[in-house]
């Protein structure tokens, strides 16, 4: 290089790269979003024929979207002397409202700014789901553990189109979700201070009440894998970086990004025994779909796996840090569980579900670990993937 030349450009900067952290305050985020409790406090909205989803949340260390237009709602928490505020863009506020009222609102009216009367419907909303998570107990901060302590008592402050104001709260922590709405697709954040994620990382789970199990209502299930293909790390996981592209070593995928194509393999381990099931991505789906085209097939595993052999004794050999081991990672489009009794019955042409959107990362395994994220991108006519999250 001559020393003219301008210094390397490193074009990975930027990327996400998520901490331990922040990756227990996503499962602790959406586990809370998923549990019985917040589900039955927030059952009156399904009566109304909302049809909300929410898909995985994203965890961020700073005050994320605070100037992107929408509504917040902006929170008080007198027993902790602290805010917190729910942000909703645009086109959710609209996609609510509208659904509630039975207005079929113009196309081109879709990215107008709130009104008066939206902020009111909102409120309405806020205020209500803040006192149905307060009566099911639904709280998401179990700070001490007694009723008295863990009591969630948020009061609203104001709902509108003003930003959130976070003076005085130190640094700001934001979860945020995608949403759909009716097909209308949005961003919900959580603003909140980040003493208060820190409470909510360190807190102990609330406690789970037990109940008789019954054959009568239990159901075995198997998880399942969807495969893309596998990528050689001759230099270990120790080499896994954020911004790092894996090639599909084997994959039979084609296509673009946005829109995989082909063949794979559902796959799930048991005890010495692999099973697997060949699928096809169904089209116009992004992957998220497949159709079953074989029928459950049984590859019992290599006997050296399960049976102990007598090695006479060797030299010693250096110790090798195991994430400089040489390591095969897997790709995975996705995964979906699978009741037993469906199994049983699964016949070629059916569909299954993966559980991942379109829009998230593919997961990369290592014996069935997860270790990283990452989206998929084209190597010349192949698919690769990039990678954007580390779990190490």
């Amino acid at each position: 290089m001559s020393v003219d030349s301008p210094p390397p450009v490193d074009v990975w900067e930027g990327l996400p790269r998520l901490s331990r952290k922040g990756l227990e305050l996503e499962r602790r985020a959406g586990a809370w979003l998923e549990s019985s409790a917040v589900q039955a406090a927030f059952a009156w909205l399904d009566h109304d024929g909302l049809n909300v989803t929410f898909d995985r949340p994203e965890v961020e260390f700073r005050g994320s979207g605070l100037a992107r237009p929408g509504l917040v709602a902006q929170l008080r928490w007198p027993r902790l002397r602290t805010r917190l505020a729910i942000g909703v863009e645009v086109p959710i506020v609209h996609a609510v409202v509208d659904r509630l009222l039975g207005f079929d609102r113009p196309f081109e009216e879709a990215r107008l700014q709130t009104t008066p009367v939206e902020w009111g419907v909102w409120t309405y909303l806020v205020v209500r789901s803040v006192e149905e998570i307060a009566a099911a107990g639904a709280s998401p901060f179990h700070l001490g553990g007694r009723p008295e302590e863990d009591a969630f008592d948020v009061s609203i402050d104001r709902v509108g189109p003003s930003a959130f104001e976070i003076e005085g709260l130190g640094e700001i922590t934001t979860i945020r979700w995608a949403v759909n709405v009716g097909g209308v697709a949005g961003t919900v954040r959580l603003w909140l201070p980040s003493s208060l994620s820190s409470y909510w990382i360190d807190s102990e789970p609330a406690p789970k009440p037990r109940r008789p199990i019954t054959p009568a209502v239990v159901e075995t299930a198997s998880e399942w894998r969807a495969v893309a293909g596998s990528s050689l790390m001759s230099r270990g996981l120790a080499s896994l970086r954020v911004g790092g592209v894996l090639p599909l070593s084997g994959s039979p995928l084609t296509g673009t990004p946005e829109a995989p194509e082909g063949d794979l393999w559902l796959t799930t381990a048991g005890v010495g025994a692999n099973y697997r099931i060949a699928v096809r991505i169904e089209p116009a789906t992004s992957g998220r779909r497949v159709r079953v085209v074989g029928s459950l097939e049984h590859i019992p595993s290599p006997p050296g796996d399960v049976e102990m052999s007598v090695e006479p004794p060797r030299a010693a050999v250096p110790v090798v840090d195991p994430l400089d081991a040489p390591v095969t990672l897997t790709i995975e489009l996705g995964r979906l569980t699978v009741p037993l009794s469906r199994l049983a019955d699964l016949k070629a042409g059916e569909v299954l579900e993966l559980n991942r959107h379109s829009r998230e990362p593919v997961e990369i395994s290592s014996n069935g670990r997860i270790v990283a994220r990452g989206d998929l991108v084209l190597i010349g006519d192949e698919l690769g993937v990039r990678v954007t999250s580390v779990f190490l």
